[in-house]
């Protein structure tokens, strides 16, 4: 078999080696600094990109602290002022112009108005049932 001489395959090592060296040293020291450099600029991007998130994140956080503190500072003196002029007085009429169906929905209505503003629940605003009068024949609430 005339691959196998050895007369043949040494000048093919040779050249296999003195090709693989120089394209060894032309990626090393001609690409390799361009994409050394490439790579440290997106790298350094990054870095200034991170820093400059993490400050706006920051930033953010303490304005929506802020705003949440302002805005729980005027629901407490919005529900205070619901609470205690609207809801708390007790109304006593001398003589009940209405029926007692209509203080009976009143009464189920002041006490789910009161629970939503003291608790902000709305679950307990779901847990009433309003019928029409038609319904309201059939079954007693």
């Amino acid at each position: 078999m005339p691959q196998l001489d050895i007369l043949i395959i040494l000048p093919q090592i040779f050249w296999f080696i003195i090709f693989f060296s120089i394209f060894y040293f032309i990626l090393t020291y001609y690409f390799l600094p361009i994409f050394l450099k490439t790579i440290n600029s997106r790298k350094y991007f990054l870095e200034n990109n991170k820093i400059l998130e993490n400050k706006l994140v920051n930033e953010v956080f303490n304005k929506r602290k802020l705003v949440s503190k302002e805005l729980n500072l005027n629901f407490i003196k919005i529900k205070s002022i619901l609470f205690f002029r609207l809801i708390h007085p007790r109304f006593n009429f001398r003589k009940k112009p209405f029926s007692f169906e209509f203080f009976k929905l009143n009464n189920k209505v002041m006490f789910a108005v009161n629970k939503s503003i003291l608790y902000c629940n709305l679950f307990t605003l779901n847990t009433f049932k309003f019928y029409p009068k038609v319904l309201n024949k059939i079954k007693k609430i």
